[in-house]
C-alpha cells in the first residue's frame, strides 16, 4: 500500500520547539549548580526536585509537539484507504466503492455517497485532513489525486464517481504560509534571547569556581 504522511508546518516551528527545550536545559543546569554549590541568598528557597521535574515535563511536551506530525498517516491501494492514528492506536478503513463523489478542498479530501451531501457540505463518509500537527506531504497527495482521477476515467460515469478539486496550490504550500514561518522564527528568536540570562549565570558560576 502507498502512504500519505505529514511534514512539519515549517522549519522555524521545529526550531522554536528545540529552542524551548534548550532553554529548559539551561534553566535546569543553572538551578542545579546553585543548589549543589549552595550559593547563599539563592539556594535556600529553591525546591530543586520540583524545578527539575517541571522542566523535564516541559522538555517532553516540546519534544512530543515537534513529533506530532508523525502521529497520523493514511495508506491506500486501488480499493480502499486506511487512516492511522498512532497515539490513539486507531484505524479507520474506507472503500472507494461506497462513495460517488470526492472533493479535494482547502481542508482535506472528503468522500461522499451522493452529490447532494457534497454540495450541502454535510459530514463526509471519510475524511483525510491536510493538517495534523503538520501539513500533508505534497508528492504522495498529488499521486493520490491522480489515482482518483484515473478511477474516475475508468468508471466513466459521473453519477457513479466524480472527482472535484477547489484549489490550484496544495493548502499549506502557498506564499501566505511564509508569514506563519516568520512568526515562528520571531518566537524562536525571543526564546534564544531568554537563554542569555541562564547561560550568563552558568558561565559566571563556572568562572568563579
Amino acid at each position: 500500500m502507498k502512504k500519505i504522511g505529514y511534514k512539519p508546518t515549517s522549519a522555524a516551528k521545529q526550531f522554536w520547539f528545540y529552542c524551548g527545550i534548550f532553554y529548559l536545559v539551561l534553566m535546569s543546569v543553572m538551578y542545579s549548580l546553585i543548589v549543589i554549590l549552595k550559593l547563599e541568598g539563592f539556594y535556600e528557597n529553591l525546591n530543586l526536585p520540583l524545578i527539575l521535574g517541571s522542566n523535564i515535563i516541559g522538555m517532553a511536551f516540546f519534544f512530543l509537539l515537534s513529533r506530532g506530525h508523525l502521529v497520523c498517516y493514511t495508506e491506500y491501494d486501488d480499493e480502499k484507504m486506511i487512516y492511522h492514528n498512532r497515539l490513539l492506536k486507531k484505524e479507520i478503513t474506507f472503500y472507494y466503492k461506497d462513495a460517488t463523489s470526492v472533493i479535494f478542498d482547502k481542508r482535506g479530501v472528503k468522500f461522499y455517497d451522493n452529490h447532494e451531501d457534497l454540495v450541502n457540505k454535510n459530514k463526509p463518509l471519510f475524511y483525510i485532513p491536510f493538517f495534523r500537527d503538520g501539513r500533508i506531504l505534497p508528492i504522495p497527495m498529488d499521486e493520490f489525486f491522480k489515482s482518483m482521477k484515473a478511477r474516475e476515467t475508468a468508471i466513466a460515469d459521473e453519477s457513479k464517481f466524480k472527482v472535484y478539486r477547489t484549489y490550484k496550490i496544495l493548502p499549506g504550500y502557498s506564499k501566505d504560509w511564509k508569514y506563519l514561518s516568520f512568526a515562528y522564527a520571531c518566537l524562536a528568536f525571543l526564546v534564544i534571547l531568554n537563554c542569555a540570562q541562564p547561560a550568563a549565570v552558568i558561565l559566571g558560576i563556572l568562572l568563579s569556581m
